[in-house]
């Protein structure tokens, strides 16, 4: 009796975490938590996590949390938010908390609940439509930040453009995807996530090629209809051309101050020491000022100087959560200007500062076997597409934020790493003939 109540209680847990996902952070804790909880107090899960245990890509994740246990033994500084990863930790529990029925529906929750999100959105923009077509936007109209909107939207086009190329769909289904696809992807450009649009972009052309690769007159369409949704964008998208020029302009400006700093280092070379240290100094803090005062060249900033400490520690890194404190430190005791972060806005150069190359690749050896992993699944396997690419893509929009290491992204990673790579879900499914 017991058993079959806690059953019925984690399924809707499970469903409920992918729904409310793209709203609320406390909703994300507070379900991931009590699935975790209500599978640990099943006697039969330990045996199903241990079975699990022995294919190498759950074992790509203990190795993860064993990282960050040893990574406290060269710490040298006060660990902050060395938790931040837990979720990922959890995925081989997440991985057996439902059988696989309930599993598939907890993608179609992810979506739905993403639905009513573009939703919410767009009815935000048309509320303030003339404001917004002069160039009012931020995230009072989203659900949650840009920063994890927009590639969540990426990751919903992501699982409707697989299922309708696949061709799972008929008729209301299929009319319905198509509608919600569409109004997504304008969403995608009506809104400012730079890395969820380039993460679009690598979603569209990886997926219409991993199921068009043999029709090339439909993979050319597909390319031409990503042509066209940015022209579109580029022309009719107040959001998206401004945060475009922008980005190019900061990059531009970045190069433009260094360089300038660079000429000046060179022009007073002849000069006495002191005026040298005067003139350059003087240039230094004007170009890193400047630079600083814009999000792209911010995060070139973060970059530049996490390289400096990954260079000094290169094997084993300073230790597990050792980043915010341990930058901070280096940005007081500069010589020059360096603003402070508690990440440096890349989840590479986050695992490279806190554990070295020897824990990157443990990092790394993640989404080798999701990779791995997903080349093994029958081509008949309806979501074989998006196990490819989910790797792919957190790789890829990870070099822009810390989005393994971000709740609401991390969540995501984990629940639907969690759902498409059980072997359960697609053992059973046949190859075609």
């Amino acid at each position: 009796m017991f058993s079959e109540i806690n059953s019925k209680f984690r399924n809707f847990c499970f469903l409920a975490l992918g729904f409310l996902m793209p709203f609320s952070a406390a909703a994300i804790s507070i379900f991931m938590i009590f699935t975790i909880i209500s599978t640990l107090i099943e006697r039969s899960s330990y045996m199903k996590i241990y079975h699990i245990l022995h294919i190498p890509l759950y074992q790509s994740f203990l190795l993860f949390l064993l990282i960050h246990l040893a990574g406290f033994f060269w710490l040298e500084v006060d660990s902050i938010n060395w938790h931040k990863s837990w979720m990922v930790w959890m995925i081989p529990i997440l991985a057996v908390s439902v059988d696989r029925e309930i599993a598939k529906k907890g993608l179609y929750a992810f979506v739905l609940g993403m639905m009513f999100a573009e939703l919410y959105v767009y009815f935000n923009i048309f509320s303030i439509w003339k404001d917004y077509l002069n160039g009012m936007y931020g995230d009072f109209l989203l659900p949650i930040s840009h920063i994890a909107y927009n590639p969540f939207l990426a990751v919903s086009i992501a699982l409707l453009l697989t299922t309708l190329l696949h061709g799972k769909y008929q008729n209301f289904r299929l009319v319905i995807s198509i509608i919600f696809l569409i109004t997504m992807v304008v969403n995608m450009f009506m809104t400012g996530g730079r890395a969820g649009q380039v993460g679009f972009i690598f979603i569209w052309l990886a997926i219409s090629y991993f199921y068009l690769r043999n029709n090339k007159i439909a993979l050319f369409g597909m390319l031409f209809a990503l042509i066209f949704i940015l022209f579109a964008a580029w022309n009719y998208s107040p959001v998206f051309k401004t945060r475009t020029l922008e980005a190019v302009d900061q990059v531009t400006s970045f190069e433009e101050n260094t360089n300038k700093f660079s000429n000046s280092n060179s022009e007073n070379s002849d000069n006495s020491e002191n005026n040298l240290k005067t003139s350059v100094g003087n240039n230094l803090k004007t170009s890193v000022g400047n630079n600083l005062k814009t999000s792209v060249g911010k995060r070139i900033h973060f970059y530049v100087h996490s390289l400096k400490l990954v260079k000094e520690r290169p094997l084993y890194g300073y230790g597990t959560g050792s980043f915010e404190n341990i930058y901070n430190s280096y940005a007081e005791n500069s010589q020059t200007q360096v603003l402070k972060t508690s990440n440096p806005h890349s989840n590479h150069l986050l695992i490279l500062v806190q554990f070295g190359i020897f824990g990157f690749l443990v990092y790394l050896n993640i989404f080798y076997q999701q990779v791995r992993s997903a080349n093994l699944m029958p081509i008949g396997y309806e979501f074989r597409a998006v196990a490819f690419v989910l790797p792919l893509f957190f790789i890829l929009i990870s070099f822009y934020d810390s989005y393994i290491w971000g709740h609401h992204t991390q969540a995501l990673f984990a629940y639907l790493t969690a759902i498409l790579f059980r072997p359960d879900v697609y053992q059973s499914i046949k190859e075609p003939l």
